[in-house]
């Protein structure tokens, strides 16, 4: 890899704009800065300097040196953020007292222990069985199998609460943003004849491509195969059906049950209810909206427009009057907005109003 290029990863990874897979060179760095949270005691600013160097390969002339101080300087604040990760990784760090478990992004290992992974303040590195697993602050968590050659595959699960979203890759380059209350099961490393995760909640999946391991989600009894591709799955339990969208590629969404499947291409939508399969042309840009930080209500019942923000608010809205249900809304607003906004926005096209009381959303209609 070119310096340059190297230091822009760098320089991105920090600035959390990475929109490409780390590469080995770029992990390998990280990993190496990591070796000094083995010790108990603090950062030896000498030993990263000779950590960035040998990581980066530059010439010992001085002249060069100085030339890459920008990127050792880029370097140096993640590997002594690294040193003061607990040396003891196989113990569970204590919980700030200002950010309760309701929030945590948590990470159940093999093992059964169970990461609180937003509660470290600095950028971590941990191993598991062989595969490098960095934890980016409050962004993402990425994996890197090292030269291990695992026998059978060893499972984690990353179970991302309301009001939050959250970024992970897998080993084979495959990128997963979660969203809320949304739960992805999958093997630190694949090394079987398939990719095979699993997903509850919703999540939008850029596969990385393989022709040897094909890549398969399933979904309860619902199974989506992607070559290489784009795709959305909305799987909440509280909408009674199950969706798979495509927005670039082509995926075979089947359903065992009835031995039931279709290929989607992009643009078109695959939708399990009550045991009947079916497909057709929806708005890709809406289905996603939620990836780019919008809420996207196009013609929506209020009914379904209230389980999304209860998922994303942490809330629980209650009809007082049924009929209120049925309203329909078109709009769409930030998902970073109060609360108090998006109610605002509905009430004013909506014959309806909202009432909050703590954590709980009351909803009337307007007579």
């Amino acid at each position: 890899m070119e310096k340059e290029e190297l230091h822009k990863k760098l320089d991105n990874f920090l600035e959390g704009n990475n929109e490409e897979s780390m590469d080995g060179e770029l992990f390998s760095l990280l990993v190496r800065m990591d070796e000094c949270r083995k010790k108990a005691c603090p950062p030896n600013k000498e030993r990263m300097w000779k950590h960035v160097r040998n990581a980066l390969k530059l010439s010992r002339r001085r002249e060069l040196m100085r030339k890459w101080a920008v990127a050792a300087a880029i370097v140096m604040p993640l590997a002594v953020g690294l040193c003061f990760y607990n040396y003891r990784s196989d113990e569970v760090a204590p919980v700030p007292e200002n950010m309760g478990k309701r929030h945590q992004v948590s990470l159940t290992l093999n093992d059964g222990r169970v990461l609180q992974v937003q509660q470290w303040n600095n950028d971590s590195v941990i191993q598991e069985s062989g595969t490098g697993i960095l934890v980016s602050v409050g962004q993402q968590m990425i994996y890197h199998a090292e030269k291990v050659q695992l026998k059978e595959e060893i499972f984690n699960t990353l179970s991302v609460p309301r009001s939050t979203e959250y970024q992970v890759q897998l080993s084979d380059g495959t990128r997963v943003w979660l969203n809320s209350e949304s739960e992805l099961r999958y093997p630190v490393d694949f090394v079987s004849t398939e990719r095979k995760v699993f997903l509850r909640g919703e999540a939008y999946f850029q596969v990385a491509k393989d022709t040897t391991k094909p890549f398969r989600v399933v979904v309860n009894d619902m199974m989506v195969e992607a070559l290489g591709t784009g795709f959305n799955i909305n799987a909440y339990q509280d909408d009674n059906c199950l969706r798979t969208t495509l927005v670039e590629g082509k995926v075979r969404v089947s359903y065992s049950d009835t031995r039931q499947e279709c290929i989607l291409v992009p643009g078109e939508q695959a939708v399990l209810k009550e045991g009947v399969l079916t497909s057709g042309q929806v708005n890709v840009d809406d289905i996603i909206a939620w990836k780019k930080g919008r809420f996207v209500f196009s013609d929506m019942p209020l009914e379904t427009i209230a389980n999304q923000l209860e998922r994303w608010y942490d809330v629980e809205i209650r009809f007082d009057d049924t009929v209120a249900k049925y309203y329909r809304f078109t709009g769409v607003m930030k998902r970073y907005n109060e609360l108090e906004q998006v109610l605002g926005l509905i009430e004013e096209t909506t014959n309806v109003r909202f009432k909050v009381e703590g954590r709980q959303v009351r909803v009337f209609r307007n007579l």
